[in-house]
């Protein structure tokens, strides 16, 4: 059963990998790859929370960072348990008989395939922000599907690293970021936007 999964899981590669490459996109997509790069993408979310929602930067920053770094260690300890090949390494062989063709667009990792990282980071980051800036969580969203699909697309990838790695993500955000406020609440702090206030960027 799982062979056969993970054949699909194979075939589902190849078939993004090798059909949906075009010049112009292989750029942009280096570049929303490294949107899923915890150390870019922290940064840059920092200077964004601070330009649109600077009164509450100190919260805003904490809550991010936490639902940043328990997804992160999570992955990392995932990894070096499942340590499933990447596809350059897996597939080496058909790749030197020339059964198959993949097309790498990132550095030819070996090891350490799922979950994806990168993934992991986009969709906690899509939480974090969502939670955030409620109004605009469909961007948040959409940004780390690309981001996933990139990974993929880069040929560093299964579909189902980053499927693995989107849930992760997602879900530990979501639990970090209701035990933050369950544990803020205990000290008094209201994280919900005031009645008849200032509603337009911030439930933290």
């Amino acid at each position: 059963m799982l062979n056969t999964f993970l054949k699909l899981d194979t075939s589902f590669f190849l078939l993004i990998n090798n059909n949906f490459h075009f010049s112009f996109l292989n750029e942009n997509m280096r570049a929303l790859s490294f949107l899923g790069n915890g150390w870019v993408a922290y940064w840059l979310v920092l200077v964004l929370v601070f330009i649109y929602n600077r009164k509450r930067f100190n919260e805003s920053f904490i809550l991010l960072f936490l639902t940043q770094i328990i997804p992160g260690i999570t992955d990392i300890i995932l990894k070096r348990i499942i340590n499933r090949p990447r596809p350059a390494s897996a597939l080496h062989d058909l790749i030197k008989q020339g059964a198959v063709h993949v097309d790498i667009l990132g550095r030819r990792l070996t090891e350490h395939s799922f979950p994806s990282g990168h993934a992991v980071t986009a969709f906690s980051l899509a939480a974090g922000l969502s939670y955030i800036f409620p109004r605009h969580f469909k961007v948040f969203y959409i940004l780390a599907v690309l981001v996933a699909f990139s990974r993929v697309y880069d040929g560093e990838h299964y579909p189902l690293d980053v499927i693995g790695g989107g849930i992760l993500g997602y879900l530990l955000a979501k639990l970090t970021i209701i035990a933050y406020k369950k544990a803020r609440k205990i000290k008094g702090y209201n994280f919900e936007p005031e009645r008849g206030g200032d509603q337009r960027g911030s439930r933290v």
